[in-house]
């Protein structure tokens, strides 16, 4: 049986599906507010408890949130307001990127294509009994946002999901990664061009012309920023959308009830997102210094693990946190992180989760989770179901 001793956890390579997961996560907490454990092999530090990570994601100084981005995806997606290290830069820039997430465009396209998007993904399963729900739905629909919102051509949408896909390979197969990247480079350098001459209604010609203080992004700027939303936009939402549905199915009487009363469905967005957060330990490279952090010494260059599942199961967050309860009070949590790296896209993740349950209980009134062992979510960094085989039932 899995030990749930942090120190002997390797938080890169174990599985940890399920509860086993957050039985670390709670020796961790009772543990003290940061303790040893390992990642890719190496000692590492855990941080685990809500008011203890709260802080850390506040503090730049020992967590600088540029230099885990720097050393993991940047080679493959390129400098982004992530990697920007001075405060007032990464500022800029980060309002410059800021339609890639909240805009006109993403406005429009959250009220009037996101249902129509998703029920073109459910047409494909009338007439089905059985399917894989990850591989027909939750893999396919966050990505194929993005690339709606994007304005690129729907003919070659399954190439840019294998692109997208492939530049989060970096750390395995950088030549596969580095290829993507070249691929989406070239593909988007004549689209960046047209948008700049004749702006349509898209993100790529919001981003192409915004302007803040004078400043706008360069073409490998918003080549950067339209590669940063398919891990940051596409992976995570399709994670955070498989654990929902997951936990749904897995509590009896969860799927029925949102389909009598789709009022709720906001309610289990929430939920899901604080029971079984995509990014249960966010690693960050600590200070190129000696730091201390709640009294504990941190050596230079030393991964710290933002065990955003461990606060967000936290008792002092919530009573009862092992226990998935859309109807409870939900004081925010830290899933889209803190401080001046949180998330900007946490709006339209929650808005494809609820668009993405609402046409699902719609469509799939009856629904039962058959192969109950490949849907519990595993992994930590990117955690998720890997695959969802259902049966309809109505």
């Amino acid at each position: 049986m899995p030990t749930a001793d942090p120190a002997a956890a390797d938080f890169a390579i174990d599985e940890m599906p399920g509860a086993a997961m957050h039985a670390v996560l709670r020796a961790a907490r009772d543990a003290g507010p940061i303790v040893p454990t390992r990642f890719l092999g190496l000692d590492a530090r855990l941080i685990t408890g809500h008011h203890a990570l709260e802080e850390a994601f506040q503090d730049e100084e020992a967590f600088p949130g540029h230099r885990m981005y720097q050393a993991s995806f940047e080679p493959a997606i390129g400098e982004s307001f992530i990697s920007d290290p001075d405060p007032v830069s990464h500022l800029r820039t980060r309002k410059l990127a800021t339609p890639a997430f909240r805009s006109r465009a993403v406005s429009r396209f959250s009220a009037e294509g996101m249902a129509p998007l998703a029920n073109e993904l459910l047409d494909t399963l009338e007439g089905r009994e059985r399917f894989d729900l990850v591989a027909e739905f939750t893999a396919r629909f966050p990505y194929l946002v993005i690339t709606r919102l994007l304005g690129l051509p729907r003919e070659r949408e399954d190439e840019f999901h294998d692109w997208a896909l492939a530049l989060l390979t970096f750390r395995d197969d950088p030549d596969r990664a580095l290829a993507a990247r070249r691929a989406l480079s070239e593909f988007l350098a004549p689209v960046a061009l047209a948008r700049r001459q004749a702006p349509r209604d898209d993100v790529i010609s919001e981003l192409v012309t915004s302007e803040v203080d004078g400043r706008r992004l360069s073409d490998e700027e918003v080549f950067s920023h339209v590669r940063l939303l398919f891990p940051t936009g596409g992976e995570t939402t399709h994670g955070s959308l498989g654990n929902l549905i997951y936990a749904l199915l897995a509590h009896e009487g969860e799927w029925v009830r949102l389909v009598k009363d789709p009022a709720r469905i906001p309610l289990a967005v929430a939920e899901g997102l604080r029971w079984e957060t995509p990014i249960a330990a966010l690693p960050r490279l600590s200070a190129s210094r000696p730091t201390r952090f709640r009294g504990e010494e941190i050596p230079p260059d030393t991964w710290v693990l933002f065990s955003i599942a461990g606060a967000n199961r936290d008792p002092d967050l919530v009573p009862d946190p092992d226990r998935f309860d859309p109807d409870r009070d939900q004081p925010p949590n830290l899933t889209f992180g803190r401080g001046p790296k949180s998330c900007p896209g946490l709006h339209l993740a929650r808005r494809n989760m609820e668009v993405a349950l609402r046409e699902l209980t719609r469509r799939l009134p009856g629904l039962e989770l058959e192969d109950h062992d490949a849907a519990i979510p595993r992994r930590t960094v990117l955690r998720c179901p890997d695959a969802l085989h259902v049966r309809r039932t109505d």
